[in-house]
């Protein structure tokens, strides 16, 4: 099956809050311990919740777990943890390789670029009238579709560094992304 950009296929997003929420989501949730904010980065830009914070003890590590988060730490203090994923490499794209490989993510669960990189909210569609002024003149006169953070106010749009991030992404994980029109969904 192919990946999915935002807006090709509606999400049904959980209570991230952990507050009322009457079910687990069906994703997968991430704790990334802040020395990995790289792989943070590309988890969201896959789709997936994943909240970059500084792993203190153990009970915080429980409270996680309990929640449905994978922790995913380089830290050998977690390794024992049953709910810790410790990488092994330096590099980004080998962290992101083998969190998807021990995983076994799979092209399905992923929703591409549908979370805000910044703060990890999912991104809501944007009226493009109330945009403007907030992207460069070029792309508001070029863009027809925009999304935008609730929380942090950025706004996302289907431009240049779009197939730059695909073949990132295919390079690390040899996965196909679909093509997007430049100026169209992200």
């Amino acid at each position: 099956m192919p990946l999915r950009h935002c807006g090709q296929d509606p999400i049904q997003w959980s209570d991230l809050s952990g507050g009322n929420s009457t079910t687990m989501p069906t994703e997968k949730r991430f704790v990334v311990d802040n020395m990995l904010g790289k792989v943070a980065k590309w988890l969201r830009a896959l789709g997936f919740e994943a909240c970059a914070v500084h792993l203190k003890d153990v009970q915080q590590l429980d409270q996680y777990a309990r929640r449905g988060y994978h922790l995913v730490t380089r830290n050998t203090r977690w390794a024992g943890h049953p709910a810790t994923l410790r990488v092994t490499s330096d590099d980004p794209r080998e962290q992101l390789q083998q969190i998807i490989a021990v995983l076994g993510i799979t092209p399905d669960e992923v929703h591409l670029l549908c979370r805000c990189l910044r703060c990890n909210e999912p991104l809501q569609p944007a009226d493009r009238a109330l945009v403007a002024g907030q992207v460069p003149d070029y792309v508001y006169e070029n863009c027809s579709v925009f999304h935008q953070c609730p929380q942090c106010c950025q706004v996302y749009w289907a431009g240049s560094h779009l197939p730059r991030m695909h073949d990132w992404l295919h390079a690390t994980l040899g996965w196909k992304f679909p093509s997007v029109v430049q100026g169209g969904s992200p």
